[in-house]
Formats: C-alpha cells, structure tokens, sequence
C-alpha cells in the first residue's frame, strides 16, 4: 500500500465527512430497525425490508469513499462490482417494504420490485460476462427516473384518502425521487450540476419516513395485543364466572371438578342441576373449536341448561330441552354433552348423552373400570331429536368419571392419544384415593404421557357416593 501524508489524509477525511456521516446514520438505522424486527415479530417483514436497504445503501457508501480504500486492503476492481451490484439491487428491499407496509397497494409495489429484480440480475450477470462494471449504468438511470416518475404519480394521484402514514410516505417518495432523478440525470449528462451526490440525501430522508410509519405500526400492533388482552382477561373473568363456584351438598356424595382451558377461554363446560338435598343432575359439555368463539356458545349452553330445570331428573328430557335451544343459533358449530342424575334417595342413577365420549364408573374398592354409554345425536345439530336415557342402581362405593375428549386425545412425541383404555386404567388405579386426590392424579398422568402442551380443553368432573345402601 502506497504511504499517504498526514495533509493528505486530512485532506480525504474532509472530503469523506459528509459520504461517512451518511453512512453511519444508515447502517446505525439498518441496524437499529434489525434489532427492533427481532423484537416485533410479527411486523418483522417490513422493518427487515428497511434494514436490509439502510445496510446495502450505508455500505456503499463508505466503499465509495477514499478513506475506505485506505483500510481495505482488496483490488479496487472487486469494489467497483461490488458498487454496481449493489446499485442495481438497492431500490429492491424498500419496493418490499413499501408492499408490505401498503397491502392495498400491492399490485404496484409486486410489479415493481419484478421488474427491478429482473433488472438487477440482468445487469449483474452482464457486468460479469463483459467484464465490465456498470456495463448497465445507462440503463439503470433510465429505470430509475422511470421508475421514480411513476412512484410520483402513484403516490400523489387524486381521490386517495389522506392519512398521517400517506402524507409521511409522500415526503420521503419526494425527498428520494427528486434527488434520485436528478442525480441520473447527472449521469446520463443531461444535468451538468457540480456538488456531491444529492440521492443519499434523499434516500436518507426517505428511510427515515418508512422507518417512521414502521414503528408507528408496530406501535399500534402492540396497543392492539395490549387491548386484546384485556378483552381476553375480561372474558376469562366472565367464564369463570358462569363455572360453578361450588360443589352440591348432597350428604355421602363428594364432587371433584378440574376444568383447564387450551387457550385464555374455553369451549368445555360443567355444571349442575340441583333439585333437593337428596338429587343432583351434573353437565359436562364440549363445544367445538376453541377460543372466544367457543367460550361464547358455552355460555349459551348454562343459558340452556338452566332452562331444563323442571325436568332435572330426566337426562333425554334435558338433552331434547337443550338441543331445541340451541339449534339455529350455533352458526355451524355443534356442542357434546353428557348428563348424570343422582338420587340419593333412591339410590338409582340415571345417565344420556349426546355424541360424548361414554362415562367411565368404577368403585372405591377397586377393580376395573367400566364404559356408560348411552348416546344420541350431536346438540344443537337438528332440532327435535329424541334422546334416551339409562338407568342403573347406585351402589355404595360407586365411583363415575364424566370427561371431555381432551383427556382420551392428549398426544405425545409419536402422536399416538392417550385413549379411553388408558384412561380406564389410571382411573381404575385412582380407587383408593379420595375423589380430589383421585381427580388431580388423573390430570397429572395424562400430562406427563404427554408431555406436550395441551392441545384441547380439557375437563373432568369425578363423582364418588360414598352413603349407604
């Protein structure tokens, strides 16, 4: 490398400052707009659109400059290729950015930045093949005034609606294609101006608004979570209200009850019918899909339940009630349901279901499990549905499991389900534990089965009789 005097690089960094100050708001911009993509995911597309033009823009930049040179110990000639391909590649990223941060404006940005990348990659392969850089530099400032001409017009068009975002972009898209054409109109000797450069003044100004209308998204994305959020834990709040706040108070008959939604609500649902201190239907039910939507017809299925009351003490009575409230009003969405009447009294149970996974019934002295089914058509499928119901004696010791689908579909790494023969079992082995105890060991079981998060509502309401026959 040839020595260079102090007076002489003095001299280079004065003609350098302006280019390097330049450079460094760019690639301090690029990034700083890298690191805030990382941070807002899910309006990464834009801002990584932005960085990506603020680093190629503010890199060449400083190779243009001599002080550059001076650091860098490479050919010149591998610079000049490098300049020329970032020159025709560099108005591509913000084309991207401009698409994706005007979606209604889609069709125009799409066409664009084609034709700039079937430009750019022309240009490229014709700088290699001739051995030559800037083989292109005619054509490309034809294109770019061309271009930048036509983002005028498309921007500054009459009968668009005015927004602060518009108007920002309007002074960038100004700033960068005044200076932009001016500049290869320089190039093209059509303009004789003397004087440094005037584009990365204008593109400079230009990424400053569409870093501007980035963060103002971003920040109006975040005040929208921050305000969905809310709503979320208000409607968490209110389904947790229509859940029972306790269990009946039936003598000799203990209720363990263990609700747990996939999502901040759910679309499973529990609750009772208490008719006297001797009798107590319990409802177990489990809407389709998940989420608000869900949460939402579960609530409509208390209003429905609650309007059963008069006939608590028959299952298929409750199940046609229910369906005939329900159907019409479900907007393609159906519910499962699965209804236990216990009278204590009369030691009897009585059991119907409407397309729900069969009750599990075991005793406390052990033993295995067995099946109830007694199933009818879907809630709120077609209306004036007959249901049937079963009735079985209720013996001391008797041990029932009502449950949604949530607990027999929990899968694991090879996405095989835990199934109603595993749940039989671990129900079965729960015998000697009381009815809390016995509820939680069951949740926990499917859970480390599993061992992945839970991928549907799930909740499960175990009833022990412990009174004498």
């Amino acid at each position: 490398m040839t020595p260079i005097s102090s007076a002489n690089l003095r001299g280079m960094l004065h003609n350098d400052a302006l280019s390097l100050v330049l450079c460094g708001l760019l690639l301090l911009a690029g990034l700083f707009t890298l690191v805030v993509a990382g941070t807002y995911r899910r309006r990464a597309a834009p801002l990584l659109s932005v960085s990506a033009f603020s680093l190629l823009y503010g890199f060449r930049l400083l190779i243009r400059t001599g002080t550059f040179g001076l650091y860098v110990d490479a050919p010149p000639a591998s610079w000049e290729y490098i300049d020329a391909a970032i020159t025709y590649a560099v108005p591509i990223p913000i084309v991207v950015a401009a698409r994706a941060i005007f979606p209604e404006w889609r069709r125009f940005w799409t066409t664009g930045a084609l034709g700039l990348s079937t430009f750019a990659v022309c240009a490229i392969v014709a700088d290699a093949m001739l051995e030559q850089p800037f083989s292109a530099a005619t054509a490309n400032n034809l294109i770019a005034i061309a271009f930048f001409v036509g983002v005028l017009g498309w921007i500054f068009r009459p009968g668009v609606a005015r927004t602060h975002e518009l108007q920002t972009l309007r002074v960038g898209a100004l700033a960068v294609s005044v200076t932009a054409v001016v500049d290869n109109l320089r190039g093209l000797a059509i303009l004789t101006l003397r004087g440094p450069d005037l584009e990365p003044f204008g593109f400079t100004v230009f990424i400053g608004c569409l870093a501007t209308i980035a963060v103002w998204r971003v920040i109006a994305d975040r005040e929208q979570l921050v305000a969905i959020n809310r709503e979320l834990d208000i409607a968490r709040r209110i389904q947790a209200s229509i859940l029972p706040q306790s269990m009946p108070r039936i003598p000799g008959l203990t209720i363990a009850a263990r609700y747990r939604p996939m999502t901040a609500v759910a679309g499973d649902f529990y609750d009772f019918l208490e008719i006297d201190a001797a009798r107590v239907g319990i409802l177990v039910a489990d809407v389709s899909g998940h989420g608000v939507p869900a949460a939402l017809i579960a609530s409509m299925v208390k209003v429905a339940l609650a309007a059963q009351r008069d006939h608590a003490d028959r299952p298929a009575a409750v199940l046609a009630g229910m369906n005939e409230t329900l159907c019409g009003r479900l907007a393609g969405q159906y519910v499962t349901a699965a209804y236990l009447f216990i009278d204590s009294r009369c030691r009897e149970i009585r059991y119907g279901a409407a397309g729900h996974p069969p009750m599990l019934r075991s005793t406390r002295n052990g033993g295995s499990a067995t099946e109830v089914e007694q199933n009818g058509l879907i809630l709120g499928f077609v209306g004036g549905t007959a249901y049937v119901d079963m009735e079985q004696p209720l013996h001391s010791g008797s041990r029932f499991l009502l449950y949604t689908d949530g607990a027999i579909e929990a899968a694991n790494a090879d996405d095989d389900l835990f199934g109603i023969d595993r749940l039989k079992s671990t129900f079965a082995t729960t015998a000697g534990l009381p009815a809390q105890a016995a509820a939680d060991n069951l949740l926990t079981t499917i859970d480390t089965w599993s061992g992945r998060p839970p991928g549907d509502d799930l909740t499960m309401v175990l009833v022990d009789w412990v009174g004498e026959n």
